[in-house]
């Protein structure tokens, strides 16, 4: 059974083995939460100065908005105090900054009735985050830089977390999506050809669950669920943000999810870095799930 909580007493271990076990957790806004969405809403005003960031798909051609929306994600992605403020977001949530590492933030730009579903506003298929190489240790937090509708959120499907769905994982090479497909993301227009990792069967619409969550508040679910980007039909862009954690001593005893039906190669932990000084993960406890199945 998976378990929606909302704001858990619970400190970093018993938070990661509920999550390891399927639950959602669902927290209100935090102060640090609340000081990323303004960190982000910086970057999306100084990239559509002139507009309603939410509506500016409307005043110009798909191509000008892509142009706009790159270099806008990687801004996000790449600036200092955008992970210090998510250290500080780890750590009002009790995690032990020696021991909690996380990945790049990203900054989601999910544009609404199919304006841009390719690349750098790609809306993303049926999908576990482990069938791109993540660890089953992983977990996902997942917040909003403006309040979301029903048809502007992501779309959860908790009846495929003990179930498996025929998937093409068995074909993805993180090292080889670093190399080629994430360098493409700029260059995809209508259609997004990179090898991303799809569902080889339909996706039963009767397990659909979304959360629709206020500006700041903060979805953590575990990378093994299976999620999609929910079809935008709010009449206005939705920007988001996640970012990724795993936990040393999950890494080194191999605690995480279960695994059904990853096949993926390779491993993305040299994206994350230490909570408490953005140092890398050791490369010996990296090497250990290199060149395997996530």
């Amino acid at each position: 059974m998976n378990i929606v909580r909302l704001n858990p007493d619970f400190n970093d271990q018993e938070r990661r083995s509920s999550l390891f076990g399927g639950d959602f957790l669902l927290y209100s806004r935090t102060p640090s939460a609340a000081a990323l969405v303004e960190h982000a809403k910086g970057f999306i005003k100084e990239a559509f100065p002139s507009t309603d960031p939410q509506k500016a798909q409307y005043e110009m051609p798909v191509e000008q908005f892509i142009e706009k929306a790159g270099p806008l994600k990687s801004k996000f992605t790449n600036d200092l105090g955008t992970k210090e403020i998510i250290r500080s977001i780890l750590a009002e949530h009790g995690c032990d900054l020696e021991k909690t590492y996380f990945d790049v933030p990203r900054l989601r730009v999910v544009t609404s009735d199919g304006f841009l579903t390719a690349g750098v506003g790609y809306a993303y298929k049926a999908h576990r985050d482990t069938w791109y190489s993540s660890p089953e240790a992983q977990l996902n937090w997942w917040l909003p830089v403006y309040d979301l509708a029903p048809g502007q959120t992501m779309s959860m499907y908790p009846g495929y977390w003990a179930n498996t769905i025929k998937n093409s994982s068995n074909d993805f090479d993180y090292d080889e999506w670093c190399n080629v497909g994430r360098r493409m993301a700029t260059t995809q227009g209508s259609v997004d050809t990179r090898k991303h990792p799809l569902p080889q069967e339909e996706v039963q619409p009767a397990t659909e669950t979304r959360f629709v969550l206020r500006s700041g508040e903060t979805l953590v679910f575990a990378a093994a669920h299976l999620h999609a980007t929910a079809p935008n039909t709010s009449g206005q862009t939705r920007f988001s943000m996640d970012f990724r954690t795993v936990h040393l001593d999950d890494l080194t005893s191999h605690q995480g999810a279960p695994n059904i039906d990853n096949h993926a190669i390779g491993t993305t932990l040299r994206d994350f870095l230490r909570a408490s000084d953005f140092a890398p993960i050791p490369e010996e406890i990296i090497e250990q799930y290199q060149g395997q199945e996530a």
